[in-house]
């Protein structure tokens, strides 16, 4: 019976001792204001929306500074391709006129002849004489009844488009072509505009 009694008693004391070590732990402070126990209705309710305000928040800034980042270099691009294309629309036109001066000094001192520059309104034509050069420098059209083009060889029929800087020769009367919106045209020969 003392024996009995003496495991009872260790049993006891041991049930004791092992709740006092949960009761201390839990005194040292889980579940405290410095080491707060987390449920479910918190980390829905708080903690989620405060991390995803803050996530926006930092995406917002980012999202800002790189769209701002895109910009500057965008228009840096666009102003230097402007720079460029404004060079080089300078010098094309440069180009231009020094191949006409030539084309002027070589065909025109020997054979007498003249150029002349035209425009042309949307529809208008122009009618050309056996062995008149035309050159279209700006604008659109189209050829009417036959051509030849010195610039590349090639024989245009009615309807073909007329390029622009190309040397055209007239080789039956009464072809040339029609502007499809105003263009500017330089002429050596005899024409007529209808």
């Amino acid at each position: 019976m003392k024996r009995k009694f003496m495991v009872s008693a260790l049993g006891a004391l041991c049930v004791l001792a092992v709740g006092g070590v949960f009761t201390a732990l839990a005194a040292g402070g889980y579940g405290s204001q410095d080491d707060p126990l987390v449920t479910l209705s918190y980390i829905t309710d708080v903690a989620v929306p405060e991390a995803n305000a803050r996530i926006d928040s930092v995406f917002s800034q980012k999202e800002t500074a790189i769209k701002s980042d895109i910009q500057s270099k965008m228009d840096s691009v666009r102003s230097r391709l402007e720079s460029q294309i404004s060079q080089l629309q300078n010098v094309s036109q440069d180009v231009i006129n020094q191949v006409v001066e030539l084309v002027k000094d070589q065909i025109g001192s020997s054979s007498g002849s003249t150029w002349k520059m035209i425009t042309f309104q949307n529809g208008q034509q122009i009618k050309a004489g056996v062995g008149t050069q035309l050159l279209l420098r700006r604008g659109t059209a189209s050829c009417y009844s036959g051509m030849i083009n010195l610039s590349s060889g090639e024989i245009l029929t009615h309807g073909q488009s007329v390029l622009q800087n190309n040397m055209y020769l007239i080789g039956t009367d009464g072809c040339g072509f029609i502007a499809s919106g105003e263009c500017t045209v330089l002429v050596d020969g005899t024409y007529t505009i209808g």
